[in-house]
């Protein structure tokens, strides 16, 4: 399963989330519309009757009034301005009574049990009485309340995540391109094995050769003389020698010599001149430098 069918199915998803949301309010509005239709009718409907079909736009047309104004006082609000303030505590006391007259229109339909009587007679059975009580009230008064709540706060926002996340589709593509290319890459991989074998087989020839050849010329050791050199110390080997200085002044330092305890460097010998027809003498070590060894001499 590539990433791009995952993160396909995830925008798909969140996009009927703000599809229905943005259908909300409508879907409350003529919910909330049959129950003022339903008590503008007298308490039951007639379609046979014409009275039945006016009560029916009254409700709808109320429950559009209730969310119309509450939009508006959210527009009004967001001017700030004097005038606008004062239009918006206006609408927005038209608006509160609205929603208290669809809420008592509702709790008086949910209240009259209609299909609704044998809910409440079964909830009544499991649940005290005042949970019961909680429920209808809030069976009655939750949708017409929640229309003008939804006209006051912005679906806006839900659209605008579902905006922010699209680019995610161009990113799927991206690495579901690249693992494309990694998999057509592998498969022309496969079909070069024979290739890389001959081409590893030609390398091991030539160094099966070259082991031959120093067989041919007395190299008994297979190569394994070239794993001691690998091995082995350095040719030389440096052995640090300090030589403290006793007393004396040197230029740069205070009368007296060094502090107790500590070496002081001395300054450079100068060379004895050789004899003649012999070898030329080593000079002295240098005091506080280092003194070469030779292999030959080092203690291990």
């Amino acid at each position: 399963m590539n990433i791009r069918f995952v993160i396909r199915t995830f925008l798909l998803f969140q996009r009927v989330e703000v599809f229905l949301a943005v259908l909300l309010p409508f879907f409350l509005i003529l919910e909330s519309a049959i129950a003022n239709a339903w008590a503008y009718a007298g308490g039951s409907f007639d379609f046979h009757d014409g009275r039945t079909y006016v009560a029916l736009g009254r409700g709808l047309f109320f429950e559009v009034l209730t969310y119309s104004c509450a939009k508006l006082v959210k527009v009004l609000c967001r001017v700030k301005t004097k005038s606008s303030i004062a239009s918006a505590a206006v609408v927005g006391f038209l608006a509160l009574v609205a929603i208290l007259v669809s809420a008592g229109n509702n709790l008086a339909w949910v209240a009259s049990g209609h299909e609704l009587g044998g809910l409440f007679g079964s909830i009544a059975a499991v649940l005290p009485p005042f949970l019961v009580k909680i429920y209808g009230y809030g069976l009655g008064l939750l949708l017409p309340v929640a229309v003008g709540v939804l006209a006051l706060v912005d679906i806006e926002h839900l659209v605008n995540e579902a905006l922010t996340t699209g680019h995610l589709d161009n990113k799927a593509l991206q690495v579901h391109e690249s693992e494309m290319h990694r998999t057509e890459y592998l498969r022309s991989q496969k079909s070069q094995k024979g290739t890389i074998g001959d081409e590893y087989d030609k390398i091991s020839a030539e160094r099966t050769k070259s082991f031959i050849e120093r067989v041919k010329k007395g190299d008994m050791s297979f190569g394994s003389n070239d794993l001691k050199g690998l091995a082995a110390s350095p040719a030389a080997q440096i052995r640090t020698t300090i030589t403290p200085v006793s007393g004396g002044s040197f230029p740069g330092l205070p009368p007296g010599g060094p502090a107790a305890g500590n070496g002081q460097r001395g300054l450079p010998p100068v060379a004895a001149p050789a004899p003649a027809g012999g070898p030329a003498p080593s000079p002295a070590p240098v005091p506080g430098t280092q003194k070469y060894t030779p292999p030959s001499q080092v203690k291990m």
